[in-house]
């Protein structure tokens, strides 16, 4: 694990529910979310949620994954 990224990653994940405090975590992150380690990619997803004002689940990034697991 790169701890720049997973440090990175916790920053994002505290700015993306700062930004959502009407929905709890399991209406914020998609099922599965937490079993990703890869927090560069995470980081991504989430700054484009932030961006585009948006829940990850409606992100390209996520919709990316989900597709290469079909």
């Amino acid at each position: 694990m790169n701890e720049e990224d997973y440090n990175l990653y916790v920053l994002a994940e505290l700015s993306y529910k700062k930004e959502h405090p009407e929905l709890k975590d399991e209406d914020l992150f998609p099922y599965g979310w937490y079993q990703v380690d890869n927090y560069k990619l995470k980081v991504e997803i989430i700054g484009e949620a932030l961006e585009k004002n948006i829940t990850i689940k409606e992100t390209n990034g996520y919709l990316k994954i989900i597709e290469g697991l079909n």
